[in-house]
């Protein structure tokens, strides 16, 4: 693998490593035929993330043999540690597999010919992948993220879930509060959005959904920055809702769990224990993982002969 991102793109870089950051521990880097995907799970699998960069994103993007891996992804973030001078110092940045030494190399070229070079150790992958189908959904809006932005500012930082209902002209925000908390000493937020404040409101079924705020935060800090509208999609309680951004040479999903109606269910979430396993390569135990997260096998799959590259 062998990609080089120039430009105002080195920033776009940076700031989707640091929204992965928001979901888990670990960057999981797959390289593929339509560009690099990045992505991203939590421990308990209820929320995933994934950032897939076209070809046409980079100034040059030479794809070898099949190759996952994944690394910590604090040890990414440091490479790009100072978002706020990145774009005015960093002309470009080259990342390289070197196989030999098992690093994953990251060399940004500043200005005045300076050169800052970063060699990660990884771990062998298998591939991450959610299954959803966001044209099945029953609910879709789109706006700009500044609409989003302005919401959840009302709510503080250490409010862990957000619930979000529907009717045909209205969208209520509201912070979600537990069944068994005293109702009389909680602090209710609730925000009402009309339908003409997004660029696009399509509802068929009535539904609320709670889920986790922090992997919104995070998607919304990236959609800010460059300015992409950002898309959500969900059905009825205990089904995953997905937040997406789109452009040409980009597209990033963050698939997170809600709350299911099932108030009898020992867990907060809807989950199925998988007979495969996402896991770490050989000696991996697995665990149990969510519905919307699949196993892909490590038999990696048909490439062509020559490497598939783009310049």
């Amino acid at each position: 693998m062998d990609c080089v991102v120039t430009g105002g793109n080195v920033k776009v870089l940076a700031k989707a490593i640091h929204s992965l950051s928001r979901i888990g521990d670990e960057l999981y880097v797959e390289p593929q035929e339509d560009g690099l995907a990045l992505r991203s799970v939590n421990s308990s699998r209820s929320a995933y993330a994934c950032f897939l960069f076209a070809p046409l994103f980079f100034s040059r993007c030479c794809v070898g043999h099949t190759f996952r891996c994944k690394i910590a992804i604090k040890s990414v973030q440091a490479v790009f540690r100072s978002l706020a001078t990145l774009e005015k110092t960093v002309e470009k940045c080259h990342i390289e597999l070197d196989e030999q030494k098992n690093h994953l190399t990251f060399t940004l070229h500043c200005k005045h010919g300076l050169m800052k070079t970063h060699n990660l150790s990884f771990q062998d992958s298998e591939s991450l992948q959610a299954v959803f189908d966001k044209d099945s959904y029953a609910n879709v809006f789109r706006s700009h993220p500044r609409l989003l932005v302005d919401t959840v500012v009302h709510f503080p930082p250490s409010l862990e879930e957000v619930t979000v209902s529907v009717s045909d002209e209205r969208m209520w925000v509201r912070n979600h509060v537990e069944e068994e908390a005293d109702q009389s000493k909680a602090m209710l937020t609730e925000l009402c959005l009309a339908s003409d404040e997004f660029d696009h409101f399509a509802v068929q079924a009535h539904n609320s959904v709670t889920f986790c705020l922090k992997e919104l935060r995070g998607l919304l800090v990236f959609a800010e920055s460059t300015g992409l509208p950002i898309s959500m999609y969900f059905d009825e309680p205990g089904s995953p809702i997905v937040l997406s951004v789109t452009d040409s040479v980009l597209e990033g999903n963050f698939v997170l769990a809600t709350l299911s109606d099932d108030h009898n269910h020992p867990e907060s979430v809807c989950w199925r224990t998988c007979s495969a396993a996402v896991g770490g390569g050989e000696g991996d135990p697995g665990y149990p993982i969510w519905t919307v997260i699949s196993s892909v096998s490590s038999s990696p799959p048909t490439v062509p002969d020559s490497p598939v590259c783009s310049q």
